[in-house]
């Protein structure tokens, strides 16, 4: 994984989302999950993502920007509003958890949702995520797709 490019990739997805009014769906295959990571979600969820791709698509950023975006509604939750740094920081979250567990299904495709948590720099992330079987003419690509993300101060 090319750290510099995915991080371009994110940045120009993001800006994308922000500048492009029109209905679309872009999703970037970032890696596939590193044995240790499937070890460690197996082991705390019961799920296997052995060869899984780690994707991130528009639809995860807008959602994530709508609910966890806005500096005042965020306030009022005890979080603090998403930003595009943010977007990165994903990454970290998601390959160095210090927590991972189930979080539910998501409401409309009752697929499960695996949440990774860390704290870096006195900020609690939380990322949620889904997995996916994408079918193609021959063969299957199982993706964990990046859902939505918050942050809030970290307890001591």
């Amino acid at each position: 994984m090319n750290l510099e490019q995915t991080k371009a990739d994110i940045y120009a997805l993001y800006d994308e989302c922000l500048e492009n009014p029109s209905p679309f769906h872009r999703k970037l295959d970032l890696f596939i999950v590193p044995d240790y990571l499937v070890e460690t979600v197996l082991y705390a969820t019961g799920l296997d993502i052995h060869g899984h791709w780690v994707c991130i698509d528009n639809f995860g950023i807008l959602h994530t920007l709508e609910q966890h975006g806005n500096p005042l509604t965020e306030a009022r939750r005890g979080q603090i509003a998403i930003e595009k740094e943010d977007f990165i920081k994903f990454i970290d979250v998601f390959l160095q958890p210090d927590e991972v567990k189930l979080a539910g299904a998501t409401k409309r495709t009752n697929l499960p949702l695996i949440q990774f948590m860390k704290i870096i720099e006195d900020k609690k992330f939380v990322i949620k995520e889904l997995r996916t079987i994408s079918s193609t003419r021959k063969k299957k690509v199982s993706r964990i797709v990046f859902h939505t993300m918050y942050k809030m101060k970290a307890t001591k």
